[in-house]
């Protein structure tokens, strides 16, 4: 039996509807997403985007907020989930960054890593999920590394039917991708294949505009068989999803 994976950062800003048509057209089993945003303007009426998402997959669904504003003038919270058709049997959220007071201030924002136990075919599978902190041109920071760190705490000790994905903000040659590289299995496109941006992005003297970074990224243990991957060409939000086909290698 092969399994469908869909890894997307969604974009805050982008319409909610947009979101999941596309998902409905991939038809992915299990969907992780980040930058759900509960009270958002630019979906005025919806204010509670993953339950939208739940409802419209007809998926079952866990979310944890990351981090929550204090403006409230774009958006009351942000935070990761993972839905899926198949049962949840458990879940766990640990925070691995705690949030700053700092509303304007990318690098100091909560950050949550998200996990469902999942059933198929009678069989246990482990989904995590999270969105790292931005740093100025994803370069590695101390406080950066310690939030990789915490996450790799977590999730060093998964040894079997373990599947991890995310918007790690980092670059292939980073400390991340590095870490993660030494302790699970590649799931996904070649590192060359770019997923941001494909919108405008200016903060703090970064400006870009262009397909040029590959931030997005898919890893298992080993007795997960990656059959097949690929980016998502689409319009909708500033990141390309991935999405992957494994398969659970017998004993």
């Amino acid at each position: 039996m092969q399994i469908g994976i869909l890894q997307w950062n969604i974009w805050y800003k982008e319409k909610i509807e947009n979101i999941v048509k596309t998902i409905k057209e991939i038809d992915p089993d299990i969907v992780c997403l980040q930058e759900l945003a509960l009270n958002c303007k630019y979906n005025p009426c919806v204010p509670d985007a993953p339950k939208y998402i739940k409802d419209g997959l007809k998926f079952s669904g866990f979310f944890r907020i990351a981090h929550r504003f204090s403006n409230g003038n774009k958006l009351d919270a942000l935070g990761n989930g993972i839905f899926t058709r198949f049962p949840i049997t458990n879940s766990f959220s640990e925070l691995i960054q705690e949030p700053s007071a700092k509303d304007n201030d990318y690098s100091r924002e909560g950050r949550v890593y998200v996990e469902a136990k999942i059933k198929i075919n009678g069989r246990e599978v482990t989904i995590g999920t999270t969105h790292l902190s931005y740093t100025h041109r994803f370069e590695d920071t101390e406080a950066r590394k310690q939030e990789i760190d915490n996450l790799l705490r977590i999730i060093n000790r998964k040894e079997e039917r373990f599947i991890f994905t995310g918007d790690l903000n980092s670059t292939p040659d980073s400390y991340a991708i590095k870490e993660l590289g030494k302790i699970f299995r590649c799931c996904q496109p070649n590192y060359s294949e770019k997923t941001w941006t494909t919108k405008p992005f200016e903060y703090k003297g970064f400006r870009e505009d262009k397909l040029n970074w590959r931030l997005d990224y898919v890893f298992a243990t080993k007795d997960i068989k990656c059959v097949s991957s690929e980016i998502i060409k689409t319009n909708y939000s500033d990141h390309l999803p991935v999405f992957v086909r494994i398969s659970l290698c017998e004993k």
